[in-house]
């Protein structure tokens, strides 16, 4: 029993426990300054406390901690640091700290993407991961993070931790996020199996898996193993790629090889398109596999074996020892097209020790020749060379190119010429005019030197020189053609040794002789040209002499002709016969003229063949101090001044360096006879009535003007108005009669029976015309 002491003492306690209850409180804090204590604490970091979200409470980490723990249970283990907040009434923040430190001071509880996790839970997870995959046979770490929400490394740690003991199972050793029971494994094992052992012919993976409903991770890793373990006896081409990959049984690789073994042995070649046929993807490829040892060359569309390849090689070494040609893809099998036999030419070649390969040619694509061959083609055209190079010579087409191509590079410099003309012209008629003073044989020949070192190739004159710049290809263009590729062509073609040669390849040696039968014939004509030159050298001065006494008795026709003209009254007629003689005469002195300066004697002797045309591209191709003046008198051929020609003629006989002798009057006073015999001897020599009648009138106006007329047929019945006054009434008649006869027999085609008559009537007139012609006196006029 409680001692008696005792018990008074405890109801002292008591009373004054009592007493202290009922008695007011002297002293109180406020709860502002509550407040101002704990925040006073909290910054000396005396107390370490969280307020709660509406502010009216203080809780401490360990607490906060405790409260965190205590939910997690409540919650089976998983819960959300989201959830925890309305819950505990406390900041995302401050849980989420106390989250991070449960969590690295725990070890059973994990914080996993704004979650907390127990090992019990996770437990529970493995046991439902193992419950599904002993159902499915196979699980994927993707299908399991969709499914619980977490990480797949957190998934992938879970399931590593807890495989052989809560789950069941093995990893996949190609894809880690692949697990499978033993029974799955073994069933499509068994399943992978039976399919390849059941094929017999090469198959894509992809219809093999499609058509068996297998799982394609599993395919390649088993059948990797079938055929490592001599389970099945196949192979697998193609990589690890579904669609690319086929599914190869040896013993149709054994077939397969064993055909392509015998085929290259037997023809010498493979063909890719027949390789593909047979199911190769990559023909090239499995031939260099497969033929490693094998000496081959990979072409385009085939590989070849040795023996073709020595077949092409002696053909090339005949045709090139015998000079001769041949085309290979005739050799090679049907199989091989352009390309390919290139590549074997090109080929054979490199690697020949027999064949020089500086002498063989390969022409096209499948021909190849010698050098040689082609040298040995080119003599043929020696001949025809030299025969049309002296033709082109003789026959002046060679300085007409020379000429226009002279006159190519001097294009540039004739607008400065042209506006310089009129302001020269007056000056070359004054320097014409003192030319005439000079006289003297050795003054002549002195001229005729500096002619010849002027216009023989134009080195020496100043504005030659300021020409130099000028396009190569102008020239060339110019230059004369000895044969096109065409011509050529035909010739080789002729040949017995080309007779049978495909056209392509006569054709391209046709062009590769081109160029140097080209240049060939350039030099032949250059040097027919110097050899003409030379050989006409000696007789220059003789020419010098003859060119004087032309261009003398040329000069002297057109003032005689020009003196005939004044006696027509009509100046119409005037001038169209003054027109007349300077397409005449005028154009045969110019045509004189030009030939000689431009050095070319076998155009000089045909000078009057010379076309306007042809003239004007010589002129063009002579040097300037020439060419002016003989541009300025060929254009006065085309109009109707006489007097402007002959001042243009004596610029231009200045500017050549060209002096005409003085009028001997002897001979000027026995011209006038001589022209009379001249026409007397046409007149003789005329069948045609009109030409009677041209000739016949033209003798008349002779006697009665003691003057040539240089007149056409055309102007025959103004010639027979002038003479009306000066002939007998029966003269006149008589050529009148005539006159109309000839005009009725061109106006009368068609009518035989009349021409004949009319025919008739002109054979008896002509020879009373041609006798009054010849006889008729001046004096006969007075009759």
């Amino acid at each position: 029993m409680m001692a008696s002491s005792d018990w008074i003492e405890v109801q002292r306690l008591a009373a004054e426990f009592q007493r202290t209850q009922l008695s007011s409180t002297l002293q109180k804090l406020s709860e502002k300054n509550c407040i101002e204590i704990v925040s006073k604490l909290i910054e000396l970091k005396l107390i370490d406390v969280f307020y709660t979200n509406d502010g009216k409470e203080y809780i401490t980490l360990e607490q906060l901690s405790k409260e965190i723990c205590d939910e997690l249970y409540l919650h089976g283990g998983r819960i959300s640091l989201t959830e925890l907040v309305p819950i505990l009434n406390i900041s995302y923040h401050a849980i989420e700290s106390r989250a991070q430190n449960i969590s690295q001071t725990k070890s059973e509880i994990h914080l996993v993407s704004g979650q907390l996790i127990d090992d019990d839970h996770l437990d529970r997870i493995a046991e439902e991961i193992n419950e599904n995959l002993q159902q499915s046979g196979q699980i994927t770490v993707v299908e399991l993070s969709k499914q619980y929400e977490l990480p797949m490394e957190f998934v992938l740690q879970l399931i590593r931790s807890r495989l052989g003991t809560v789950i069941q199972g093995q990893q996949d050793k190609h894809d880690h996020h692949v697990f499978f029971t033993e029974g799955f494994l073994a069933r499509n094992r068994a399943r992978i199996r039976g399919a390849l052992s059941a094929i017999t012919v090469p198959t894509s993976v992809s219809t093999i898996i499609a058509q068996n409903k297998l799982p394609e991770r599993l395919f390649f890793a088993f059948a990797d193993e079938l055929i490592n373990t001599k389970r099945i006896q196949a192979s697998l081409s193609g990589g690890r790629q579904v669609n690319v990959a086929t599914f190869i049984p040896e013993i149709h690789s054994r077939s397969q090889n064993e055909w392509i073994d015998n085929f290259l042995k037997q023809n010498g070649y493979l063909e890719y398109a027949a390789l593909t046929r047979l199911g190769l993807g990559d023909p090239k490829s499995f031939c260099r596999k497969r033929f490693k040892d094998t000496s081959l060359l990979y072409l385009s569309s085939c590989c070849v074996g040795s023996n073709i390849l020595g077949q092409i090689e002696a053909a090339i070494e005949e045709a090139i020892s015998s000079q001769s040609w041949v085309e290979v893809l005739p050799l090679l099998p049907s199989v091989f097209d352009d390309e390919d036999a290139e590549q074997i030419i090109q080929h054979v070649l490199k690697t020949s020790q027999n064949i020089p390969d500086k002498d063989a040619l390969v022409i096209g694509q499948s021909a190849v020749t010698s050098n040689s061959f082609v040298q040995n083609l080119k003599i043929i055209f020696k001949p025809m060379i030299e025969e049309k190079a002296s033709e082109v010579v003789a026959s002046g087409d060679y300085l007409q190119s020379l000429a226009d191509q002279r006159n190519a590079k001097g294009k540039s410099f004739k607008p400065e010429q042209a506006n310089e003309k009129k302001d020269r012209k007056e000056e070359r008629r004054k320097k014409a005019n003192e030319g005439k003073l000079g006289g003297g044989t050795q003054g002549r020949e002195t001229k005729t030197r500096a002619t010849k070192k002027k216009y023989g190739k134009g080195k020496n004159d100043s504005d030659d020189e300021n020409e130099g710049d000028v396009v190569g290809t102008n020239s060339a263009s110019l230059e004369l053609e000895f044969m096109s590729i065409d011509e050529i062509s035909n010739v080789l073609k002729k040949q017995e040794n080309v007779s049978d040669a495909p056209d392509e390849f006569v054709e391209d040696i046709a062009a590769r002789l081109y160029p140097s039968l080209q240049a060939s014939f350039q030099e032949a004509a250059r040097l027919a040209f110097e050899a003409m030159l030379s050989s006409t050298s000696g007789q220059r001065r003789q020419t010098h002499s003859e060119l004087q006494d032309r261009l003398q008795l040329l000069l002297q026709n057109i003032k005689q002709g020009e003196k005939a003209i004044q006696f027509f009254t009509s100046l119409d007629v005037q001038q169209q016969l003054c027109r007349h003689l300077l397409k005449t005469s005028g154009s045969e002195l110019v045509n004189e003229l030009v030939s000689y300066v431009s050095q070319d004697t076998s155009v000089a002797s045909d000078s009057k063949d010379l076309s306007p045309e042809a003239r004007q591209k010589i002129i063009s191709g002579l040097p300037q101090n020439v060419r002016v003046p003989l541009q300025g008198l060929h254009k006065a051929t085309q109009g109707a001044n006489v007097e402007e020609f002959i001042s243009e003629t004596e610029v231009a006989l200045s500017a050549c360096d060209v002096v005409l002798r003085k009028v001997d009057k002897k001979k000027d006073k026995a011209i006038p006879s001589q022209q009379r015999h001249l026409l007397i001897e046409q007149l003789n020599a005329a069948k045609d009535a009109a030409l009677v009648l041209h000739v016949a009138v033209l003798l008349l106006f002779h006697t009665v003007t003691q003057t040539v007329l240089n007149a056409s047929g055309r102007f025959v019945p103004q010639i027979i108005t002038f003479l009306q006054s000066h002939l007998s009434p029966s003269t006149a008649e008589l050529l009148s009669t005539l006159q109309g006869l000839v005009i009725q027999e061109l106006t009368s085609k068609g009518d035989e029976e009349l021409l004949e008559t009319i025919r008739q009537k002109m054979e008896d007139l002509i020879p009373r015309v041609r006798e009054t012609a010849v006889t008729f006196k001046k004096s006969a006029t007075q009759d």
